[in-house]
């Protein structure tokens, strides 16, 4: 969503590390299922953010005018509008991630400046001015934006709460999770990700630091308890979990209290790995670049990280990872070759492809269109279907029943 920043220190904390057990691989669908064309649903030009409740399709994006707002609207899953609402307090404010509760809310976090403190000084005497030169008042600067800051919208838009913390460096939201029990954000500056998380009340922990600049973590779940886990790429040692390839993927689980547990890596032997997408039930999707060779890895896991089935891609590496109906699983990515399991399907360089998985990671659905390129993001509702946000568009695919 935006360019990730990083962190101050190395996070030395006591964590147990778990070895990553071979999966099973999912390799063999019992039929080979064919491509059907995808819908597209809406434009989206400008769009930056995509999120689904039970009941409307619920986009963002940031615009300017004599500030910089965001701008939220609302559709049914037939397209209609259902509303459309700008958050302008007057001063600066942009988000980077969205995310809906159970209640059918939205929550969105991203940045927004204080307020400018009045000056109180007393004005000096006015000095002479004899040839009655016009002094221009020079405009107040604007404020940097260092308030991290959440807006909860209830189902009609209206902002309900906004909770802010200060930060001392400024720090960009990467992502974050809602549960019953309040909110966790995953967040970055230069020298490193943190995590940070909120109650209801908007009570706010302190920050989780997680490695350095060499550590980038780009999706976080969150459990009911409050616990969470993140998930990214790092290049050094976490929790005493040492490097093996050149960059491994990494597995992070932190308690409630705010210890990292535990920590898990997957290598590729002098490779480059990556988790940068995962959902709630941990179906997680990544790249995996060995030599001359790059895939999309695709792996469900457990709660403890030891994975139930996985399989491997020949792509372009990135690929997002959605929940889909009946315990299934969607990964959009772009294949640069032929997929075992599915029929009349071509690698075509730029367009990407919505794979469906069933809860053993058997392909059972395929869906494609030549203008399914630059997809952003994606979200799904078991009652409108699963949306995919380009560039450009919103392309639908109907709920499978």
């Amino acid at each position: 969503m935006i360019a990730r920043k990083n962190l101050r220190k190395y996070l030395l904390l006591p964590a147990l590390v778990l070895a990553l057990a071979a999966p099973n691989n999912a390799g063999a669908a019992l039929k080979s299922v064919a491509v059907k064309p995808i819908t597209k649903w809406s434009d989206g030009v400008g769009v930056e953010l995509i999120a689904s409740t039970n009941k409307a399709v619920v986009t963002a994006r940031n615009i300017s005018s004599a500030t910089a707002d965001i701008e939220i609207q609302a559709r049914d899953f037939s397209g209609t509008p259902l509303w459309s609402k700008t958050i302008d307090s007057g001063l600066d404010e942009v988000a980077t991630a969205i995310a809906p509760d159970s209640q059918g809310n939205i929550w969105i976090a991203g940045n927004s400046a204080a307020p400018i403190t009045a000056d109180t000084a007393t004005a000096g005497a006015t000095g002479l001015n004899p040839d009655g030169v016009i002094i221009e008042t020079p405009s107040p600067q604007r404020p940097d934006m260092r308030l991290l800051t959440l807006w909860k919208l209830n189902p009609l838009g209206e902002v309900q709460e906004k909770f802010t913390v200060t930060q001392n460096d400024i720090s960009l939201v990467d992502a974050m999770a809602v549960s019953a029990t309040g909110v966790s954000i995953l967040a970055s500056r230069e020298s490193g990700p943190f995590v940070i998380s909120t109650n209801a009340k908007g009570v706010f922990s302190k920050e989780i630091r997680i490695g350095t600049a060499k550590t980038k973590l780009s999706a976080i779940v969150r459990s009911i308890d409050g616990s969470s886990s993140v998930f990214g790429s790092s290049s050094e040692t976490l929790g005493g979990k040492k490097l093996v390839g050149r960059e491994d993927g990494v597995l992070v689980k932190i308690s409630k209290a705010g210890t990292v547990t535990s920590v898990v890596r997957s290598s590729a032997p002098k490779g480059y790995r990556n988790w940068s997408s995962a959902t709630s039930t941990l179906f997680l999707t990544g790249s995996v670049k060995s030599g001359a060779v790059t895939e999309s890895a695709i792996t469900k896991f457990t709660n403890t990280f030891a994975p139930t089935w996985t399989t491997r891609i020949t792509s372009t590496g990135t690929a997002l990872a959605t929940n889909g109906p009946n315990n299934s699983f969607y990964t959009i990515l772009e294949p640069t070759a032929a997929i075992k399991g599915v029929s009349n399907f071509k690698a075509v360089k730029g367009q990407s492809l919505a794979i469906q998985f069933d809860s053993k990671g058997v392909i059972v659905g395929a869906f494609t269109g030549a203008d399914l390129s630059q997809v952003k993001a994606v979200t799904y509702s078991l009652d409108g279907g699963l949306f995919i946000l380009t560039e450009n568009s919103i392309f639908k695919v109907g709920a499978s029943k």
